[in-house]
């Protein structure tokens, strides 16, 4: 009956060191969204950072079932439409997963270059869906104001990220 328990207990725990990405970042969702008048600028998009980071560095560790639970709980967290932000979450994902080759090993300016067009395609996808779901033209600027903040905030966030995949080599890398 211990040996039962032990090796329960041994998977869960592996369970829960494998989903750390996801824990990470729902829980700095979470902490970017209590209310802060501090600045007058939008709070950056960590799951669109966390999207990007890990579909280049390490995809097994936020599968696609991952970014679309992350992006329903944005949803339920924001009051957006259950799917909207699952939706550009999912083709952020997919678009950095088709380029991985591509952004594979590069670092710097290489790797902060590809979020700029992933975070610049993600807030144009933004705008239009939003527009669409909405009915009527919303106003650009907030949004690509946002997405500015995200490519300024994913040098910092990235290099956590980075120290969180070092501590989980270990783990199976797979596509």
């Amino acid at each position: 009956m211990l040996e039962v328990f032990q090796v329960a207990l041994l998977t869960v725990l592996r369970w829960l060191w494998l989903s750390m990405p996801v824990i990470a970042t729902v829980l700095a969702t979470f902490a970017l969204m209590a209310p802060m008048d501090l600045l007058p600028i939008p709070t950056p998009d960590i799951v669109l950072i966390a999207v990007f980071f890990w579909a280049i560095s390490g995809p097994a560790f936020l599968p696609p079932w991952a970014v679309l639970a992350l992006g329903l709980v944005q949803d339920l967290a924001t009051g957006a439409p259950p799917g909207f932000w699952a939706l550009i979450y999912l083709l952020a994902y997919g678009f950095t997963l088709s380029q991985r080759v591509f952004f594979k090993g590069r670092t710097g300016l290489g790797a902060w270059i590809g979020f700029a067009l992933v975070a610049a395609l993600a807030a144009v996808a933004t705008w239009v869906l939003g527009s669409i779901v909405y009915m009527r033209w919303l106003p650009p600027s907030q949004i690509y104001m946002q997405a500015i903040v995200t490519f300024v905030a994913y040098w910092p966030v990235s290099k956590v990220f980075l120290l969180m995949r070092r501590t989980l080599t270990t783990a199976r890398e797979a596509l």
